[in-house]
């Protein structure tokens, strides 16, 4: 069995586009692009499938595709990787009222192993913190962690 951990935050005072919100987190050192510069993101239509594409994506076609599939009330799925690390999140949002982060990329422990439980005090810094600091109002915060 596995631990699963998730973080959810409502950033909706901040902006009703989530493309706002990425570019934030883009600021604070979340980048989009993995070790080889391709994007994992659900692509336009997916349709709630699931089916993860991974390529190479300017800014501009990134951005499009996020507005696109935010007006047409899909849910947006983009990898995010801390400051060029391995450690990641996958954020899920079809909206700015409730993203969703999966802290499944090479996830921070307590111990340094995958059994052990999340470091959520690190997440907290590096993610709730950094946004408090950017001045983006946060109205609500959930971690949670389970074993599935």
């Amino acid at each position: 069995m596995a631990r699963e951990a998730v973080l959810e935050i409502d950033c909706s005072r901040y902006s009703e586009r989530i493309i706002d919100v990425i570019n934030m987190f883009e600021e604070l050192g979340w980048k989009y692009y993995d070790a080889k510069q391709n994007v994992e993101y659900l692509p336009l239509g997916d349709d709630n499938g699931f089916n993860w594409k991974r390529e190479f994506l300017s800014t501009k076609e990134l951005q499009e595709l996020i507005n696109n599939k935010q007006d047409k009330f899909e849910c947006i799925g983009l990898n995010l990787f801390f400051e060029n690390s391995l450690v990641g999140v996958t954020l899920l949002a079809k909206n700015t009222k409730e993203i969703v982060m999966s802290l499944s990329i090479n996830r921070k422990t307590i111990e340094n192993d995958t059994e052990y439980i999340t470091d959520f005090g690190w997440y907290f810094v590096n993610i709730i913190q950094r946004i408090w600091e950017k001045e983006c109002p946060i109205d609500y915060i959930k971690f949670e962690e389970y074993i599935g």
